[in-house]
């Protein structure tokens, strides 16, 4: 038959309660007609083909049960990931931590345990409990052998800290190297200082006769403003012109910023943060160093180079950074700054800004260079063309007679007004030989007359003039 899942109540628990529900029905009988056992058994007796797969689900529950739970759910669920990544039995990573081998824990995992250590809570639930180690649940289990190994905690830490020692100190002296590298450099460059010099005489020349003028020095500040300041000339500042001057005077000056390859990125390096940075890493290594004491001489033996490595890094850092703080203090002093404004970073940070504008500059002009050139050419090109006759400048011999389209184009630059034509058509025809016809006509005319002149005989003046009677008479005949 199924089952019914309900909490039974013991005869116990009814006695301790007297007047309860269920006292009130002990001694009354039920009758039994009132329920159909063989609906009962028809409707809730179980199958006979699933009784085998019942049982085995039975006993997998049975196992299941057997599991016991010690440590809260979500953290035991945590552990299994992490224990499960590392794919070795629990016993081999007893092993690994006991011996500290760092060729079967590598940084990741090492990482990953320190995760899931236990905490007091979950030490007690599992120091306590005095039944089968077998039946604990997996992240028990890892506990349990955990809990085996002498200063296991210890141990996972001096494992990271030879992992992440060597990482981070490399990238610490790095930092400190650049600093003080391209600090010294920039001081010590007589580059630098001819550069700011030449500036200086610019400056009074451009500022003569104003309240800017006839100045002693000026603050790094202007090396950020160089290329803003305007010339009368396109697309020419001040720095092009610096650019110009030096490349004709002092080419040796031209190049000087290559000697500052890293100042882009010591600019961004802050001082204070190495300082933070060697306090942590000194302050694990103490720790370190004050609980390896616990651990047995192999050990102490195994991370006794490591210890004493950093320890001497931590020296040498330490005096790196005292002196890039001294250095910090003669940038103040050489280039005359205020110290309140004015930072060793802020220092790098100008003269990264005026080197990359400074070399952007000499391509510029290079650039405007070549572009005046070719203009030059072109215009010398444009003048000797307009020297030169128009049959030449077309590549084609010159024609025996003047050319009448390059006469009307000649007139027409001169501004010559020409007088509007009709183009020829019917009407224009229709007109020509009209006009044809009338000269034609004129002809006859005037021979005719002068068949008449000499055909007329001469009239003899009356009083002067000649008589009207003898002309009419004539012209008759």
């Amino acid at each position: 038959m199924r089952l019914v899942a309900w909490e039974k109540i013991k005869v116990g628990e009814l006695k301790r309660s007297s007047g309860n529900l269920w006292d009130t029905y002990a001694n009354t009988p039920l009758d039994l007609k009132l329920i159909d056992f063989d609906q009962l058994e028809e409707m809730f007796a179980q199958p006979e083909k699933k009784a085998a797969n019942t049982e085995k689900k039975e006993e997998t529950k049975k196992k299941g049960a057997a599991k016991i739970s010690l440590i809260d759910p979500k953290k035991s669920l945590g552990i299994n990931l992490i224990t499960k990544n590392l794919r070795m039995p629990f016993p081999d990573i007893g092993k690994a931590i006991v011996g500290c081998d760092t060729t079967k824990l590598n940084n990741d995992q090492v990482c990953g345990l320190l995760k899931i250590l236990p905490e007091k809570e979950d030490i007690k639930a599992i120091t306590s409990y005095v039944g089968d180690e077998a039946l604990l649940a997996e992240a028990e289990r890892f506990y349990v052998t955990l809990l085996k190994v002498p200063e296991y905690a210890l141990r996972l830490d001096c494992m990271k800290f030879c992992y992440e020692f060597k990482p981070q100190t490399e990238e610490l002296g790095t930092r400190i190297n650049k600093c003080l590298k391209s600090g010294n450099a920039i001081l010590e460059s007589t580059e630098v200082q001819e550069l700011l010099h030449i500036m200086l005489v610019v400056g009074n020349f451009i500022n003569t006769g104003g309240y800017a003028g006839n100045a002693a020095g000026f603050k790094l500040s202007l090396l950020t403003k160089v290329h803003e300041i305007k010339s009368n000339k396109p697309r020419m500042t001040m720095m092009h012109v610096l650019v110009e001057s030096i490349e004709k005077n002092k080419p040796e000056l031209l190049h000087f910023y290559k000697k500052f390859d890293d100042i882009t990125q010591v600019a961004k390096i802050d001082n204070a943060e190495n300082e933070r940075e060697l306090r942590e890493l000194k302050k694990v290594m103490d720790d370190i160093k004050g609980r390896m004491k616990k651990l047995d001489q192999a050990s102490i033996d195994k991370f006794g180079d490591t210890i004493k490595e950093a320890a001497d890094f931590c020296e040498t850092a330490k005096k790196g950074i005292d002196d890039i703080n001294g250095l910090e203090a003669r940038y103040i002093k050489f280039f005359v700054l205020d110290k309140k404004n004015y930072s060793l970073q802020e220092c790098f940070r100008v003269f990264s800004i005026f080197c990359t504008k400074f070399e952007a500059a000499i391509g510029e002009n290079k650039k405007r260079r070549e572009q005046e050139v070719r203009l030059a050419k072109r215009k010398a090109d444009m003048a000797k063309r307009e020297t030169l006759p128009r049959a030449k400048k077309k590549g084609l011999p010159p024609p025996e007679e003047e050319c009448v389209i390059d006469t009307l184009l000649t007139e027409i630059r001169g501004g010559l007004s020409l007088r509007k034509t009709k183009s020829v058509g019917t009407a224009d025809s229709k007109a020509l030989t009209r006009g044809r016809s009338i000269k034609k006509s004129n002809q006859e005319s005037a021979e005719k007359w002068k068949k008449t002149k000499i055909a007329m005989p001469e009239v003899k003046p009356v009083n002067g003039t000649a008589d009207p009677v003898q002309i009419s008479q004539i012209v008759k005949t």
